[in-house]
């Protein structure tokens, strides 16, 4: 795979996340946010000149802009209330988000100078994990309503919703391909130890045909689109293993994780194996074999610009 471009990601553990960007052809990291607050859920504006996150600044999770290289961050939502999943709407002039204004987590949009909060959904159970479609008419998202977690859509226009998956375990994190044809989401169920077991699905509305993209033990989520469509960035745990970045080409179904120099992140984390006695005198790569899988952070939340 000659891959090019830029991704965002988030990366951390316990709770410290910060945001990092990766050139795809060089493997060139560069941070974006430090600090021990929590920097969570990136994405690029539609022009790549921005970056929309969660940040924890001022304790409880509001909505932060910040410039692509990390530089000028702003709050936009100042409500005190717990705010998720932020996105863009294709015009860059909105945001669409999740957040618990009435102690149910639903749906809405607002401009980027915070003003302008129109609500967009008001069900039982959560909403969740919205994004506009790339013709701006339609918003996609997760809802409880019929009481699991499926995929639905909601018309702006028509201001009506419909239900598109119906599967028993939780269907979420849907993401429209750059053509708006497929519809790219995690499915999975929660195993009896609470681990998850969760793969990659695609529904191609032209044909209205679900398919399996991975199969792999663990986790497989947080998946986006390659600007062009041709291939998926997401975030894969290889069994009980720590979640990295990993790239599929759709149409082969060949993947790879995504390998890059993790110094800057073990810095940030400050995480190192250490060792003592005859221990330590073993090589790096070797006694980190011997830490918990989460000790050296798990990646999430990709997205990618070319």
């Amino acid at each position: 795979m000659d891959l090019k471009g830029e991704v965002v990601f988030s990366s951390g553990r316990h709770g410290d996340y910060d945001i990092w960007s990766i050139n795809m052809e060089s493997k060139q990291v560069s941070q974006l946010t430090e600090g021990s607050t929590k920097n969570d859920y990136p994405r690029w504006s539609p022009d790549g000149s921005q970056i929309v996150y969660i940040s924890h600044q001022t304790e409880v999770p509001e909505i932060w802009v910040m410039e692509a290289n990390g530089d000028n961050p702003r709050q936009v939502t100042k409500k005190n209330k717990w705010h998720a999943s932020p996105s863009w709407s294709p015009d860059g002039q909105r945001l669409v988000f999740c957040a618990n204004y009435d102690a149910n987590f639903d749906v809405y949009t607002i401009k980027l100078d915070g003003s302008d909060l129109q609500r967009v959904t008001d069900h039982e159970g959560s909403d969740f994990t919205p994004e506009f479609s790339p013709d701006g008419k339609s918003i996609v998202y997760t809802s409880q309503q019929a009481g699991n977690d499926d995929i639905w859509i909601f018309d702006i226009e028509s201001g009506k919703s419909r239900q598109i998956t119906e599967y028993t375990g939780r269907d979420y994190s849907p993401t429209f391909s750059p053509d708006g044809k497929i519809l790219a989401y995690v499915s999975g169920d929660i195993n009896k130890d609470g681990s998850e077991n969760l793969e990659i699905f695609t529904l191609e509305f032209d044909t209205n045909t679900t398919y399996q993209v991975t199969k792999n033990p663990g986790a497989d989520r947080f998946v986006r689109w390659s600007p062009d469509g041709k291939y998926l960035v997401y975030c894969g745990a290889k069994g009980s293993g720590p979640e990295r970045l990993t790239v599929l080409e759709y149409e082969s179904g060949k993947y790879k994780q995504v390998d890059f120099d993790r110094t800057k992140l073990d810095f940030e984390m400050e995480v190192k194996p250490s060792g003592f006695g005859l221990f330590s005198l073993l090589p790096e790569s070797i006694r980190r074999k011997f830490y918990p899988d989460d000790y050296f952070g798990n990646e999430r939340y990709p997205d990618w610009k070319y």
